[in-house]
């Protein structure tokens, strides 16, 4: 793959999956998402700041792995039902992506429709939670 790291770590990948699951059910409520760094055979687990998650966290993906966390603005639940508002806008704004980052910052919205108007609907509808973008498909 053109572009892709050379090095994967299992132990990364199996701790970041490890910390998606966690993140995903039981730390839903803290929880933005996770970046593994084969290279550095590190993760970044993006969360709302909340200690009693940290030090859960942090024993369940105890080990030979670095676990960094990171501070993020949003949980993954609020930028999904985001995106669940922003696509019941997809006939009338030719919305043609939405992504949710892991990082927790804000949903990547892309429209073929000048991203200004499409800018204006998403902060009515989702304020502070969409960017948006004109073309055919996200490019970040």
């Amino acid at each position: 793959m053109e572009g892709a790291s050379a090095v994967y770590d299992a132990d990364v990948a199996r701790l970041a999956d490890v910390a998606r699951e966690f993140g995903h059910h039981a730390g839903r409520h803290w929880f933005s998402g996770v970046v593994p760094d084969h290279e550095g055979g590190a993760i970044t687990v993006y969360r709302v700041p909340n200690p009693g998650f940290d030090s859960e966290i942090r024993a369940l993906l105890e080990g030979d792995v670095e676990v960094r966390l990171a501070d993020a603005p949003h949980t993954r639940d609020e930028l999904l039902v985001a995106r669940e508002h922003v696509w019941g806008l997809a006939d009338t704004l030719a919305i043609t992506s939405v992504s949710v980052p892991a990082d927790g910052t804000r949903i990547t919205v892309v429209a073929d429709a000048p991203a200004d108007v499409v800018q204006a609907e998403l902060d009515r509808v989702a304020p502070g939670l969409a960017s948006a973008f004109a073309g055919h498909a996200a490019t970040t």
